[in-house]
């Protein structure tokens, strides 16, 4: 058999586990016959699920309602509701976990002009010409939130932290009411049908999320910063932040990385010598992803204080790349001393709790027996992606006694992929009991 032929079929046989996962298998076992871990394989088939679901919106399906009793639109001469209607009630619940909702763009598109010109300025730290260029535009383009995340990311990095915060807020507000609509009618609200003269370009509600919870830590870390300022602190930050010379330091990826790290290592230590004194000017640096971002949660750790837990958690919920996962590591080196913490975070902030499911995942390391009653805490959020991953814990801990809360919260937050592998999981364990 040749490569081409291997490749082919071992992406059929993907293809067939990810269908055997949305008609409701076991992600474990099926997962056993594959490379990769039933976590893995659920998060393909909830990406498989929305693609699906959004090709589906073009057709006939997503045109009216379909009755139950109807013929199956997928003409199978069968009744929907003895067909397609529960593999598209799947996917339809996988949709509302999280999607992009967008219009995807054609495959030999890229952003138009105008995107790419905001983002170009921003790249080149021209801040306020970048405002001027995206505010110039919203009224042209008020739908497309490339042009609001223009703006509100030069809002920032100038320190307006109020106007980055109100657009944040507002796009995530606009964002929840697109996709429910979207979901529920296969178009966007704000669009009329037949209209594509303005095509949009939503963002999903968690990336705006995302970006509102950045915008008020940036203005909350900006009030953190001592008068007068430590010249000696504020000189090693400097040194830090030529990370993100690109002339200085070439590499990218990897490499990068090393020869970044090779390069600032005193300073880093100096920082860390420096205590917890240095932690507000640190924390100015993380209101924008960068290469010297990635260096401060090593200097954080090192503090060992109550407010430098803390702020590792809230940097955690940026969902920065590489950065949210070192926070996670030193979190979790804390052993049972981050649950008091953990449960503090879901005990402030709760519109935010989509965002602390990265606490949650990390407990699944922890051996501490009070790790189990928190998890079940968490089982009575209102947040379903905080139930699914508690779920999710739970199962990998093997906690069968458990398996009558989690078949209750499943119910209640609409039979979620995560907790549905758990369930699956102590169903066998108690299967194996008795």
């Amino acid at each position: 058999m040749s490569k081409t032929e291997n490749q082919e079929k071992a992406n059929q046989e993907i293809m067939d586990a990810v269908h055997q996962v949305l008609e409701g298998g076991n992600p474990e076992e099926i997962a056993q016959h594959l490379d990769m871990s039933p976590e893995q394989l659920v998060a393909l088939s909830e990406s498989f699920a929305q693609q699906t679901y959004q090709q589906s919106l073009l057709g006939e399906a997503a045109k009216r309602k379909i009755g139950r009793n109807e013929p199956c639109p997928c003409g199978s001469g069968k009744k929907y509701k003895k067909c397609c209607l529960r593999k598209h009630e799947k996917i339809k619940d996988l949709l509302r976990a999280s999607v992009d909702f967008q219009e995807p763009e054609a495959e030999d598109e890229g952003p138009p002009e105008y995107v790419v010109k905001g983002f170009d300025l921003l790249a080149a730290n021209n801040y306020q010409e970048a405002i001027s260029h995206a505010s110039n535009l919203i009224s042209t383009y008020p739908e497309d939130d490339r042009i609001h995340d223009t703006l509100a990311t030069a809002y920032l990095a100038t320190s307006q932290h109020d106007a980055a915060i109100a657009i944040c807020r507002s796009r995530w507000e606009v964002a929840k009411e697109e996709k429910g609509f979207f979901i529920e009618h296969g178009r966007h609200k704000r669009i009329p049908e037949g209209d594509d003269s303005g095509a949009p370009h939503f963002y999903a509600p968690e990336t705006w999320l995302e970006k509102y919870w950045i915008a008020l830590k940036a203005k909350e870390f900006s009030s953190l910063l001592p008068e007068p300022q430590d010249p000696e602190i504020n000189r090693l930050i400097a040194e830090l932040q030529t990370a993100n010379d690109l002339k200085k330091f070439p590499e990218q990826q990897e490499k990068g990385l090393e020869q970044r790290k090779e390069a600032l290592t005193p300073t880093i230590e100096q920082l860390k010598e420096a205590g917890p004194d240095a932690l507000p000017y640190l924390l100015q640096i993380m209101s924008q992803f960068s290469w010297a971002a990635l260096f401060v949660p090593e200097i954080i750790a090192h503090y060992q204080t109550e407010a430098a837990i803390r702020r590792l958690m809230d940097i955690t919920m940026f969902n920065y790349h590489y950065v949210s996962e070192a926070c996670l590591k030193h979190l979790e080196e804390l052993g049972a001393d981050v649950l008091p913490h953990v449960r503090n975070a879901f005990g402030r902030d709760k519109e935010f709790d989509l965002l602390k499911v990265g606490f949650i995942n990390m407990l699944s390391n922890l051996e501490a027996a009070e790790v189990d009653e928190l998890l079940v805490e968490f089982l009575e959020s209102e947040e379903p992606a905080v139930v699914d991953w508690a779920g999710l814990v739970i199962g990998k801990r093997n906690r069968a006694d458990l398996l009558p809360a989690l078949e209750e919260a499943n119910s209640r937050i609409g039979n979620k992929p995560r907790i549905g592998w758990a369930i699956d999981q102590l169903k066998k364990i108690k299967e194996g009991e008795d």
